[in-house]
């Protein structure tokens, strides 16, 4: 088969969605859900909107490079006949996206963070509306485990922003920021690895497949690298916020490095399911 030349483009432009969709869903989350404090809420409120507005780009950007595919030149980029065919496969999660972004945008512009709580999900339930999980057969609840899957995990990647300890910010915030968030990681990241599990099972056909096929293997991995940032988050929670407490300059040395490895593990994640979508597709597919 033929290596498709605009595939590296593709990839660069889902890893720019991936990246600006979760972390603008995720500042709205801990902006709605006030793991940000009140005076620090309306710096919250305007990185998710920045990163909204960049995720409607790259949703734009995909939409181009789906038409250059499509047509065969970059004069296919506006053409309504090749837009007649990739528009009604991507219309419904760019509408999403821009959806999340404006809501993002008016709950800066007005300070009302419960709308950040509804872009952020408008924002997850763009990747329920296309994907892998629609082609599947019979996708019943799978797009939306999906969606439910990207909304936690845009809750904790956020997290490296949220609670990295700032010079700014006092001993007594970073501890109180610490705590509510791993109050609420308790309850939901669980559930995250465990729609990944179903889900990446599901994708690829068969536990078998999971292991053997290059599909799977990439999932696989995705899921080992999420295990091992679960891992992270219960060191951050039973050991790090301890010394947050008890030894604040110590504490907060620790909660950088572990913030640190954790987005370097969400960069591989994301970059994992990247390729995944990019080069490669479910087997039974």
């Amino acid at each position: 088969m033929e290596a498709d030349p605009l595939a590296p483009a593709l990839l660069a432009v889902k890893l720019g969605l991936y990246v600006s969709a979760l972390l603008a869903a995720g500042l709205g989350l801990h902006a709605s859900m006030q793991i940000v404090e009140r005076g620090d809420r309306a710096r919250a409120l305007r990185s998710a909107a920045w990163f909204g507005g960049a995720a409607l780009v790259f949703a734009m950007l995909r939409l181009m490079i789906a038409n250059v595919q499509l047509g065969g030149s970059l004069n296919s980029i506006f053409d309504p006949a090749t837009l007649s065919w990739t528009w009604p496969a991507l219309a419904p999660s760019s509408v999403a996206f821009a959806l999340g972004a404006g809501l993002l945008f008016v709950a800066w512009l007005l300070q009302r963070s419960a709308l950040a709580g509804l872009a952020s999900i408008a924002l997850a339930a763009a990747f329920a509306l296309t994907g892998h999980t629609q082609a599947l057969e019979q996708p019943g609840l799978a797009p939306w485990a999906a969606g439910l899957h990207v909304l936690i995990a845009a809750f904790w990647i956020a997290a490296p922003i949220t609670l990295w300890p700032r010079a700014l910010l006092s001993d007594q915030i970073v501890l109180v920021r610490s705590e509510r968030f791993s109050r609420l990681a308790l309850f939901i990241i669980p559930p995250l690895f465990a729609f990944g599990l179903w889900l990446a099972v599901l994708l690829a056909g068969s536990v078998n497949a999971l292991l053997t096929s290059a599909y799977g293997q990439l999932l696989a991995t995705k899921l080992a690298i999420a295990g091992a940032a679960l891992g992270l988050g219960a060191y951050n929670k039973q050991i790090v916020t301890r010394k947050l407490r008890e030894a604040p300059t110590e504490g907060r040395r620790a909660l950088t490095t572990t913030l640190t490895f954790d987005a370097f593990l969400f960069a591989g994640a994301l970059i994992l399911v990247g390729i995944a979508t990019t080069f490669t597709g479910p087997p039974t597919h």
